[in-house]
């Protein structure tokens, strides 16, 4: 179904369109990640159950309100506007240049979600202690500041290294905090595949839009780079993902079963060699971009799960009591 001949969603429908629901795996896994590793860095944890919902609510807030910000401030520059003339496609979620919903709405959203997700945070904080806030208020703040000005990371490009370290970092050690009571810094280590995979789904995006967004003088790393570089930097993203849970594997970080993430190697193998064949034509590069974006994300998912089953494997039934 093509952008004009699609019918406008209605409620629960229109606002996971407009969260963009798909990339929900890239607040989800580093919160199922982390706490996982709470459970096998510390066999006396006495897991709360509460604690991980809460944790998993408040995670995808975040997300949904940095994606509402920023469809809110790329649609304001004219990013996601339809321009036939200079051949640019509706973008972002679409909801807001097909009018399917209005900026107040989509503020309205953005500001439920911030506010319902730092009241998660500080319950959390009451219930974990002080580093549950600043990482709170560290999400809260780069939800905003991905798009919005004057800080825009994303048209600066900023926005892999915020990425990465937003969802990849934070997220699996805010997780593993809550559970645990204790910083430290091995989750952040052992969240890099993640990081990497979850910088792929942006990455995808931006290998996309390089000709759309280059046209509103925005910033972005493929732009920086260049179509032929940012192809290859895809490559070091998925088969980095795969490199670092083996070099955890062999330095005993990680369990070894966490290396059955390797069965969804041929999908990233797959997803690398699509990134070659982007097509030049405005509307179907844009059609084509749009499925490796959700492949990726999906890739996301499935690396994530298979490594987490692989070490819970490893913690219920091999592990040393």
């Amino acid at each position: 179904m093509s952008a004009e001949t699609m019918s406008p969603p209605k409620g629960a429908k229109l606002w996971l369109m407009a969260s963009r629901a798909y990339s929900f795996p890239a607040s989800i896994i580093p919160v199922l990640f982390g706490s996982t590793l709470a459970l096998i860095f510390d066999p006396a944890v006495k897991f709360n159950w509460l604690v991980f919902a809460l944790t998993l609510v408040g995670s995808v807030l975040a997300q949904v309100g940095a994606n509402l910000i920023n469809d809110i401030y790329d649609y304001k520059i004219g990013i996601d506007k339809e321009d036939k003339k200079n051949g640019i496609p509706h973008g972002g979620s679409m909801v807001l240049s097909m009018n399917f919903m209005t900026l107040d709405q989509m503020k309205m959203g953005a500001t439920v979600a911030l506010v319902i997700g730092s009241l998660i945070g500080f319950y959390l904080f009451l219930v974990a202690g002080p580093i549950v806030i600043y990482l709170t208020l560290f999400g809260v703040l780069s939800s905003i500041i991905y798009t919005a000005t004057p800080a825009a990371f994303k048209y600066k490009a900023l926005g892999d290294i915020q990425v990465f370290v937003s969802f990849g970092c934070v997220i699996t050690l805010g997780a593993y905090v809550v559970q645990t009571h204790e910083f430290s810094w091995l989750p952040v280590l052992l969240s890099l595949p993640l990081g990497f995979l979850i910088d792929a789904i942006l990455h995808s995006n931006n290998i996309r839009d390089i000709s759309f967004d280059g046209k509103f003088k925005v910033k972005t790393l493929p732009i920086l780079i260049g179509e032929n570089a940012s192809v290859k930097f895809y490559y070091f993203l998925i088969i980095g993902a795969y490199i670092a849970v083996g070099i955890f594997a062999a330095l005993k970080l990680l369990p070894w079963t966490a290396l059955l993430c390797v069965v969804t190697l041929p999908i990233g193998l797959k997803l690398c060699k699509m990134a070659n064949h982007f097509p030049k034509e405005t509307h179907a590069r844009y059609e084509y971009g749009a499925k490796h974006i959700m492949m990726t994300a999906q890739l996301n998912m499935q690396f994530g799960l298979t490594m987490i089953i692989g070490i819970l494997v490893y913690f219920f039934f091999l592990m040393p009591k």
